[in-house]
Order: C-alpha cells, then structure tokens, then sequence
C-alpha cells in the first residue's frame, strides 16, 4: 500500500499556501549542508501563462520559502533560483533554495575578525552575526534531531560536562585569511573541538546544531530486505546499494608541522598515521600504499601532527562503506527520517546488518513515483570526529 505525506510550501512572509506541484525534493545533508529543496509546479499549454496568476509574485529569488512535511518545517530559507519554461505540452515553473544558513557558504569571512580567546559559540555568533542571519545555537543537538524527525523533543536536561566544556574553550592560534567562507570557518572550529555543525529549523528562525555523531542513540528506523519462500525478496527496503570504495582512501597519512620541512626541527613535528579502516572484510589482505602527505600549520605539536592524520583518514574512511536505500515515505512509525540518527540494517542481499548513522536524506514526491525517500548510511563508528588535543 502506497504511503503518503502531507507536504506544503508556503512562500513570501505572508506564507502564502501552494500544495500543489508535479514534484519535490528535499534534501538534509549532516556531511554537506544546508538542505536543499526543488519543487516544480506545472501549467498546461491551454491555460494562462505564469506572470498571469496570483502565485507569481511570490516566487521571485530570495522571497522567503517554508518547507513543511506532516505540519512539521523540514527547511526554512529562500528561493535562490526560479526558472520558467515551455514546451507544447505546459509549462513548468522550477523553484530551488536552501535555508537560511546556506548564505554562509557563499559569503567571506571578514579577515580583520578577532576570535583568538573567544569560546567556540562566541565565535561562531562573530561569523554568523554580520550576515544578519538570526541563528540560535542548539543547546540540545538531541532536540534538533526530534524535531527534524517530527517527534517531540525530550524533556528539559542537563547537557553533559564535556560538552558543555568544549563549548566553553577558548579559540587559540585561529586566523581568518582572505578568501574564507563562513561556514568553512565555522565547520573548521567546530570539527577542531570535536563537533559536527549543521542546520535545523527552529522558532522562526534556524537552529545552528553542534552535534557528534549519535552513535548512542537508540535506532529509530529498520531497512529490511529478506528472500521468502518463492525466491522473490520483501521487505521495507525498495531498492538500493551497498558501495565499498578504496578509490580514495590513502592507506597512511603523514602530517607535517608548522616548522619548514627543511628545518632541522621537522623531523619531530611530523607524524605517520596507519589507516586501520582498511582492514575490513570486504578489502582483500593485501593492496598497494598510497601514502598521503599533508602540511598543516597549525599544528604545533606531534600530539596535534599525530590527530590531524587521524582526522584526515576519518574523512576518508566515512565513504569507504556506505549503503544508499530507498524506502517507501518519508517516515516509519511516525518519525519523519532524519539525518544523524540511527536506523537497523537486515540485508541479505549486501551482506549490511546492525545499526548504521544516516548521513543524508533525500525525501522525493512525484506523479509517478509516490513518496519515496533516499537514505544514505554508513557503518556505526565509520565518521569520527575528534578533537584536537590542545582544545
């Protein structure tokens, strides 16, 4: 049986109502944000043309633009892209946009801005701040995953003492250089305490979530796919893939510090770090070195030489084995599907079993598809994200 959702797009800050449309995609990303959404509405040929209607004046790039699934805000931002076309049998209007942080990817950070001693949300509020962008910082990552997932949130606690710690550091030896982007910046500070930073409607505004991957949280979702009895195969599962790729994936990392390489005090700030991740049971025992030499200049100490190389194999190692499925709806057991939380694998047809971190959400609706939702995991402990040792 078919599932289906409620979806809405209001648009303009009248939150004008349009339920109506051929197709929409709405993407969360915890790797890549800040959620993108297309949706493309259809006239046909023998009907008056897009400038004629009411609609049009709410759809001019960057008019304001909701998102909603079941009553719940999937993505609050603007319309960064409309686009009308034509053929003999209608015309589609495309509307495209990201939410409100999105902006932070395109603009500069300002070079002459301070944030040596600022603790980790003080700054990020610093580089947010000029773009007028009215963010709150997630006290409560757990929240801001209920919320996405259209749950109530838990009730009011306590955040943990490391946590609260982290947060609470001084930014040390930070520069900002001509060129940066914002959210390049921002994701930069919060990977080197040890977070994840992405984006989640909050209020009226969007929340700026500082999160670690919820390896710990109870799996909400199950992705089944069994053979029965007649051969055939059932299950919640309608399709998908499970990749093992090692095109990218360096079998060591050597990381540089900020002395001259010609120096004589380089050869104690250099690092060699063995990828671990590749010992797995789907890479065969024996495959070719590739080393991978990185430079960093922040790193003062072989402690932080030793942790920059772990971080540089972590980010490979996160798409070395990664399932993409696609489900029927946007949801089970009446949680939206959300990115950062866990769902149980059973796939006899890849092998994939236990419980694995969803990286990305991609909910689609079309006339000829239904709602169906691509989801895109990988292996419990495959992203790690630690922090240097000096924070």
């Amino acid at each position: 049986m078919a599932i289906s959702h409620e979806v809405e797009l209001r648009l303009g800050v009248e939150r004008v109502a349009v339920g109506a449309w051929d197709s929409i995609t709405i993407t969360h990303d915890l790797l890549a944000p800040t959620s993108p959404w297309t949706v493309t509405l259809w006239r046909a040929a023998t009907m008056a043309p897009w400038p004629e209607t009411d609609l049009w004046p709410h759809t001019r790039a960057e008019t304001p633009a909701e998102v909603l699934v079941d009553g719940v805000v999937q993505v609050r931002g603007a319309i960064s892209r409309a686009e009308v076309g034509a053929s003999r049998q209608g015309s589609p209007l495309t509307l495209s946009g990201r939410d409100h942080a999105a902006i932070a990817q395109i603009a500069d950070a300002d070079p002459a801005l301070t944030l040596r001693g600022a603790t980790l949300e003080e700054a990020l509020r610093r580089l947010f701040g000029p773009l007028g962008i009215n963010l709150t910082i997630g006290a409560l990552a757990d929240d801001a995953r209920s919320a996405l997932a259209g749950m109530r949130p838990n009730a009011p606690r306590g955040t943990s003492t490391s946590r609260r710690a982290r947060r609470r550091h001084r930014v040390d030896q930070f520069r900002v250089k001509v060129d940066e982007k914002v959210w390049q910046l921002a994701d930069q500070l919060c990977r080197r305490h040890g977070y994840l930073l992405y984006s989640a409607p909050s209020g009226d505004g969007v929340a700026l979530v500082i999160d670690r991957p919820a390896y710990d949280s109870q799996a909400l979702y199950s992705l089944t796919r069994k053979q029965q009895p007649d051969g055939s195969y059932a299950g919640t599962i309608l399709s998908g893939s499970r990749a093992v790729d090692t095109s990218q994936v360096p079998s060591s990392v050597t990381v540089f510090g900020h002395s001259a390489i010609a120096s004589s005090a380089d050869a104690r700030l250099r690092a060699s770090i063995e990828n671990e991740g590749l010992v797995h049971p789907r890479v065969a025992d024996a495959f070719a070195a590739r080393p991978r030499y990185v430079r960093d200049d922040k790193a003062r100490t072989p402690q932080v030489c030793e942790q920059r190389a772990r971080r540089e194999i972590a980010r490979a190692n996160a798409s070395l084995d990664v399932c993409s499925y696609v489900v029927q709806g946007f949801g089970q057991d009446g949680r939206l599907f959300a990115v950062n939380a866990m769902a149980h694998i059973d796939d006899e047809i890849t092998g994939a079993r236990g419980d694995w971190l969803v990286t990305q959400v991609v909910m689609n609706r079309s006339r000829s598809s239904g709602h169906t939702t691509t989801l895109r995991l990988v292996p419990k402990g495959a992203l790690v994200i630690e922090p240097d040792p000096d924070v």
